[in-house]
């Protein structure tokens, strides 16, 4: 009989709410979505192009497999969970009643075409199937594939307002099959048993349904069209403007795998190929991250230089550089053999503005690269192979490959006349850090001398125009802003801060008459460390621990560039044990030293990558 089966944990550990692969994608769902799928149907290619499809659509929620069950296995979950403090089980299991009792259900269906699809639904394990519907952290790919932890799967339910996902497969060995997945919490059952937390639809011992699901009243595979097609159920981002997040997150992780038509991709009534990606890219030029239009100048700029070769004997590579485009951030977008982007690579050259992409396409390399990959396919970390000191040699040779080819383009004298003398000692031989792990730096703890000249009222006369106009005996530069006050402060000019720079001013110190205002002092750091938390987000803490004593201090934070540092972001600032504190730009106000006492800061900044920070210290001599 087909239907709804939760199976016993036979008196073992009960499953909570974030306790199932699921919670990894619930804080980027589309993007994560949007990547894993299309990693997953490039590593089932059958032929040269594959191309997968995103369609919303409704169905009365009548036609929901089991809907009855389902309805009755969300009550037992909240009953389960009723007596625990946290709300998140509640307010899911509420919602998704909520959801599922309406008369319409929205679906997501995600199809892949010209691919293998999901072999293996008749065998008990590790095959393409069991591994997707029944496996956790299983992963049977090889070679040049993409995956290779298996979590990618969860990515779908973190969709659905039900954590619930129906597979359905047409494969090349002529081989329908069709199975429901809701991984849910642990509840007890009627006849009195606690269960796993994770549900199947399906025929006796959840065995899969062996023909097709036809849950889009539009959609049909004909014979000999090999695929898989995945509905989420009660898909929870059905607003007008549903396919924008889908997207960027492709284009922004498969450009190359489209450039290279392997992928092509149809987001409801958008096509999104290698013929229309200019239009495309021009869209939502805006919404890209990670560098995504400048990857795309690369691509198709006639200035690219291009270099390719066999890699350690390991297999082809091919770099292209883009030098003179200015305002851009040195990166190297690299791309494994499947044309998923991994990783921007930084630590590059900093005097020279270029961007450039790298297609690792050699088999052997792509292998071993594959080895080393985090779960999110973000970073290549030597120490996940089991000789780590061999995949260190490996990425240490990638790295030194990708010095000599930019030194030669840089001294061959492409692009503008710069000082490349030295380029290549900017780029380690030491492997990329994971970019989402909290990173510590120390700045130099030494504090610029810089000369304080306070601004002396002279005389005030009025001009031919009956303005007021005061001389100094010693001129402070900058500029006074309308309607400025005492605690207003300026530098000279409004861009970077360069040699010239000079500590705070008033702004207006003539409304004070004679009466002497307090000397800002530089205070001296002993120590300064700073920790980014939350880099995507902007969030840091730093530690200073100051030389000097001072009241009423001032703490100036800048972005340090090559050549100049820039007035830091600051969203929003709190230093800890004390509360919120008083910003204005890039400054803290207000702030009280003691000698040797440490001081720690929670910041916000409004700029989302990694950054080094300087900081300068005034107050009142104490």
């Amino acid at each position: 009989m087909i239907q709804w089966r939760f199976p016993s944990n036979d008196y073992g550990e009960n499953k909570g709410i974030n306790d199932t692969g699921v919670a990894i994608f619930r804080g980027t769902p589309l993007s994560s979505l949007a990547r894993e799928i299309c990693q997953n149907s490039l590593d089932a290619a059958r032929e040269t192009t594959i191309r997968v499809v995103f369609d919303m659509f409704s169905i009365p929620s009548d036609r929901i497999p089991g809907k009855d069950v389902l309805i009755d296995t969300f009550n037992r979950c909240l009953a389960f969970w009723s007596s625990q403090k946290a709300k998140a089980t509640k307010e899911f299991f509420t919602a998704a009643l909520n959801s599922i009792c309406k008369d319409e259900c929205t679906v997501l269906r995600i199809s892949d075409f010209n691919t293998t699809g999901l072999t293996g639904s008749r065998e008990p394990i590790n095959t393409d199937w069991t591994n997707l519907t029944k496996s956790s952290g299983a992963s049977d790919k090889k070679g040049t594939a993409g995956g290779s932890y298996g979590i990618g799967k969860f990515a779908p339910f973190a969709c659905s307002d039900f954590s619930t996902v129906f597979y359905s497969t047409y494969d090349e060995n002529e081989e329908c099959a069709y199975q429901g997945v809701s991984r849910l919490v642990t509840f007890t059952r009627e006849d009195g048993q606690n269960t796993q937390g994770v549900g199947y639809f399906g025929e006796e011992k959840n065995t899969p349904v062996y023909e097709q699901l036809w849950l889009d009243p539009n959609f049909k595979r004909e014979n000999g069209d090999f695929g898989t097609d995945i509905y989420i159920i009660g898909y929870k981002y059905g607003g007008q403007n549903w396919q924008k997040d889908i997207i960027v997150s492709i284009l922004n992780g498969f450009l190359g795998a489209i450039w290279n038509e392997k992928l092509e991709v149809c987001v409801g009534d958008i096509d999104i190929n290698k013929e229309n990606l200019k239009e495309i890219m021009d869209e939502y030029r805006d919404d890209l991250t990670g560098y995504t239009d400048k990857y795309y100048e690369v691509l198709t700029s006639d200035n690219t230089k291009w270099d390719t070769e066999d890699f350690l004997g390991l297999g082809e590579v091919s770099l292209g550089l883009l030098l003179g485009v200015q305002d851009t951030p040195t990166r190297i977008a690299m791309i494994r053999k499947t044309g998923m982007k991994i990783m921007d690579k930084d630590r590059l050259p900093g005097h020279v503005p270029f961007m450039g992409v790298m297609f690792i396409n050699g088999d052997s390399i792509n292998e071993r690269l594959r080895a080393l990959e985090n779960p999110e396919h973000t970073r290549w970390e030597p120490e996940r192979s089991p000789f780590p000191v061999q995949a260190q040699a490996l990425l240490k040779s990638l790295n030194d490959f990708i010095k000599e080819k930019i030194e030669k383009l840089i001294n061959s004298g492409t692009g503008e006349a710069m000082d490349a003398v030295g380029v290549g000692t900017y780029i380690p031989d030491t492997a990329d850090e994971s970019p989402e792990q909290a990173k510590e730096e120390v700045v130099s703890d030494k504090v610029v001398d810089v000369e304080i000249k306070k601004a002396k009222k002279r005389s005030t006369s009025k001009t031919s125009t009956g303005q007021s106009e005061t001389e100094s005996e010693e001129t402070v530069p900058g500029h006074m802003e309308p309607g400025g006050h005492d605690e207003d402060w300026f530098h000279p000019g409004d861009g970077p801060v360069g040699p010239e720079y000079r500590p705070p001013e008033p702004a207006h110190p003539e409304e004070e008459g004679d009466k002497q205002i307090p000397k800002k002092i530089a205070v001296g750091i002993s120590k300064f460390v700073y920790v980014a938390l939350e880099k995507n987000n902007g969030k840091y803490v730093l530690k200073i621990i100051p030389e000097k004593n001072g009241t009423d201090g001032i703490i100036e934070l800048f972005m340090s560039a090559e050549t100049a540092k820039y007035p830091a972001p600051l969203k929003k600032v709190s230093i800890i044990g004390v509360g919120n504190a008083r910003i204005e730009d890039n400054k803290v106000l207000g702030v009280d030293f003691k000698k040797d006492q440490e001081l720690r800061l929670s910041i916000e900044l409004d700029y989302t990558d990694y950054c080094s920070l300087e900081v300068g210290m005034y107050a009142n001599k104490e």
